[in-house]
């Protein structure tokens, strides 16, 4: 092409550097979800998960040698946020790994399990069905209502909730387990946090399912929210005050 004089010539480019190529590489890599990218990242994890836990050979030495089977729980319960990954945690066998992992001896590791287990449940029916057919609902009500570590109490209702709501088997089995009790102990609990969130849980679903409202009145609900109204204002309030208006 010919040169017109006094016209602007684009500046030669400069040769990509070696990180940006790694970079470009790595990026490249993921979208074509390739063991470099998010599905490698869960069997990695779910290969973490697989090995010994040091915590199990020697309890004495603390929680601080679960860190590696810690970390892998936390990176699955962000990884499976997303839809594609929750589908192929499942097709990996992730639920059986976490569901194990509910009764560990360690409460930093019931809790991360109960996480990821409500991460990949939470928009996924497939992940609901399957989760329930392996019986995670009866750990979970366990963890809620008698868990001595106050972490997975929290951790143990997230995942409850994902269950549950827009979930009619989840449902019936929450009835049939005694869940609508376990969730209205869990409003006199001493933790603000997991007040709210009990609160929170038994406002919608009293808004879905107006025929909970006889079980729950005939459990106490109405003199657990009263005790609940009467402490000190909090979270929970709200939603406490939701559930009367029912």
């Amino acid at each position: 092409m010919a040169v017109v004089a006094g016209e602007a010539q684009p500046e030669p480019r400069e040769p990509m550097g070696e990180e940006r190529q790694q970079w470009l590489r790595a990026a490249v890599s993921e979208a074509l979800g390739s063991p470099g990218g998010a599905r490698g990242e869960l069997q990695r994890c779910l290969g973490v998960l697989a090995r010994p836990c040091p915590g199990e050979e020697a309890a004495e030495r603390g929680q601080g040698d679960t860190g590696g089977h810690e970390g892998a729980l936390a990176e699955l319960a962000e990884l499976c946020e997303s839809l594609d990954n929750a589908t192929d945690f499942c097709s990996l066998g992730g639920l059986e790994a976490v569901l194990e992992l509910l009764g560990h001896p360690w409460a930093p590791l019931r809790a991360g399990a109960a996480r990821v287990l409500g991460s990949c449940a939470q928009n996924l029916p497939g992940a609901q069905a399957r989760a329930l057919t392996l019986g995670a609902l009866p750990a979970l009500l366990g963890g809620l209502r008698g868990d001595p570590d106050p972490r997975v109490p929290p951790a143990a209702l997230f995942a409850i909730s994902c269950l549950v709501r827009a979930q009619p088997e989840g449902l019936e089995q929450l009835e049939a387990l005694g869940g609508l009790e376990v969730l209205g102990g869990a409003l006199q609990s001493p933790h603000p946090p997991l007040r709210a969130r009990a609160a929170f849980l038994l406002h919608c679903l009293l808004k879905e399912h107006p025929r909970l409202k006889g079980p729950l009145v005939q459990q106490g609900l109405v003199a657990q929210v009263v005790t609940l109204l009467r402490s000190e204002h909090d979270g929970a309030h709200e939603h406490g005050l939701g559930t009367l208006c029912r």
